[in-house]
């Protein structure tokens, strides 16, 4: 095989192979001992099939076509080592067939990973927030734990409903598909609701407000096509809700019972109990300091390379978190993308802005980690993987060994894993590197609104 690269535009290279008619013989030849070996015909032994029983058997078109197949892998493995590419996707290329005795060539496309001219690490200067907890913030604390170990009671109201009532309810699931056959789904179940849960359905909230206890409610709504459970996609929801009453949310007093009870007697006094949310403040804001240390580092690393993004590596980029961004809202809220750009009052084209500017963040973020990593020879090992393993199993209360054979069975699951390390000690690698400045957590603040202030003006400009 000789090759040569024709052109290269930005970030990809086209390159031609061309194949002696020596080469195409050997090829199909390797495809006959081949096809000899696993073909199992009566009155012939395995690899002793004759060529031409097996032109008859498959047809000589079947032969080729394996035969240029047998040429593409192989040549297209060799192309990419030899000139030491880097590819971002698959080869894009439409070969012509092969013929017997004759030489053969194919033009390839490579969209290869664009060249990433870096910084020197040690001019950068990056920046230090230093937050320290208040008082202040262990009282917020003390009331958001006090409130999340609130307790519902009747109120015996009979007042119309509104929008952040917590009530009690009985209700009835039914489904109703396209000929107008109900299936039941749950029937007279009793629980306690809360208005103005972020999950809520808002075709729920909305036929409920105005009710009073005692009252009955019809409502129905459309299932989305693409629902994750099949049985109900596309089909239309529908729901018998009977309000039993609206509750009181009691929360409890601060007392030293009280703290015994949250803390299942981890801390037994007010005073150990607000100790503690301080010890754990302290903890959070060490780590946030830490965490925008490596966010500025990377922000200044990423602003001062060098790099032509390649178009379809953003739009891959982009199309994964729209995915990753569906599927969560699915999960976490039952939402599909319409009803979320209602309910956040954004619309599909701002969002597909803001969409666009973070999968562009994304991508040179990936090159940039990619290209210290490699230039410091940064990778993970096996025992890393092992150990991130064990350390997902844990917190996630998975079996190990389960955890470890999906794994192992997931290429994109353990390439993803892998990724995590290897990013994680590139970043680790930067923080040896950049000159630490630290800054306190008001005067940050007041950088950011001096910045947002001059953006602001800029703009009116």
């Amino acid at each position: 095989m000789r090759t040569e690269i024709v052109s290269q535009e930005k970030n990809k290279v086209v390159v031609k192979a061309n194949f002696t008619a020596e080469d195409v013989t050997k090829a199909i030849q390797k495809t006959y001992n081949k096809l000899s070996k696993k073909t199992n015909l009566k009155g012939f032994r395995k690899g002793k099939v004759p060529f031409k029983t097996i032109n008859l058997y498959f047809g000589k078109k079947v032969v080729l076509e394996e035969a240029l197949e047998e040429i593409l892998s192989t040549s297209l493995d060799e192309i990419v080592n030899e000139y030491g590419f880097k590819l971002i996707a698959e080869p894009d290329l439409k070969p012509e067939p092969i013929e017997e005795d004759k030489p053969y060539e194919f033009t390839v496309i490579f969209e290869v990973s664009p060249e990433v001219i870096l910084p020197d690490l040690e001019t950068i200067e990056a920046e230090k927030t230093v937050y320290i907890p208040t008082e202040k913030m262990v009282e917020e604390n003390v009331t958001r734990l006090l409130e999340a170990h609130s307790e519902l009671e009747p109120s015996y109201e009979e007042r119309e409903i509104n929008k952040d009532d917590h009530l009690s309810v009985k209700f009835t699931t039914s489904i109703l598909d396209a000929e107008k056959t109900i299936k039941e789904l749950e029937k007279d179940k009793k629980i306690e609701i809360h208005l103005g849960e972020a999950n809520m359905r808002p075709e729920v909230v909305k036929g409920l407000i105005g009710k009073k206890p005692g009252e009955t409610v019809k409502i129905e709504f459309p299932v989305e096509k693409d629902n994750e459970h099949k049985e109900l996609a596309g089909k239309t929801m529908v729901y018998n809700i009977e309000v039993l009453g609206i509750m009181n949310k009691v929360t409890p007093e601060l007392n030293d019972e009280t703290v015994t009870k949250i803390t299942r007697g981890q801390n037994k006094t007010v005073s150990e109990f607000k100790d503690e949310i301080m010890k754990q403040l302290k903890i959070s804001a060490a780590q946030k300091s830490e965490d925008t240390l490596k966010d500025s580092a990377l922000t200044q690393i990423i602003e001062k390379t060098e790099v032509e993004l390649p178009e379809s590596l953003i739009e891959r980029q982009k199309a994964a978190m729209k995915t990753d961004q569906e599927e969560r809202l699915k999960r976490e809220s039952g939402m599909s993308m319409e009803e979320f750009y209602e309910k956040s009052g954004i619309t599909k084209e701002k969002y597909e802005e803001e969409l666009s500017h973070a999968a562009v963040q994304g991508v040179k973020r990936s090159l940039v980690l990619e290209a210290i990593a490699e230039d410091n020879d940064i990778n993970w090992t096996g025992e890393e993987i092992e150990a991130e393993l064990r350390s997902i199993a844990l917190n996630s209360r998975i079996d190990y060994k389960k955890l470890q054979e999906y794994a192992y069975s997931n290429n994109d699951y353990i390439y993803e894993i892998a990724t995590r390390i290897k990013n994680r000690k590139t970043v680790d690698f930067i923080m040896t590197k950049v000159k630490v400045r630290e800054i306190e957590e008001t005067k940050s603040k007041n950088a950011d609104k001096k910045e947002e202030k001059a953006s602001k003006n800029k703009k009116e400009e």
